[in-house]
């Protein structure tokens, strides 16, 4: 069994990690921890082509729904 020690920055040094890995954590209680590695998500390209729309104005059409809100938030910082 091997261990490992926490510094005084609450940092623990795992040996057979790479960085960059991250993990969720359970505390069990009893001094037990679990440790489960999370995988990045792999972001679904999206399809997108520009279209001319009724009025003869260039529009983007795209596979995935428009957030609105986000949309909102950066135009209120365009010039």
């Amino acid at each position: 069994m091997k261990t490992v020690a926490v510094d005084k920055y609450q940092r623990v040094r795992l040996p057979d990690v790479k960085g960059g890995q991250r993990f969720a954590y359970e505390n069990k209680g009893n001094g037990v921890l679990v440790l489960t590695e999370v995988k990045p998500v792999e972001p679904k390209p999206t399809k997108s082509r520009l279209i001319k729309n009724r009025h003869g104005f260039t529009v983007l059409q795209s596979d995935q729904p428009i957030d609105e809100e986000a949309l909102k938030r950066a135009l209120a910082d365009f010039p």
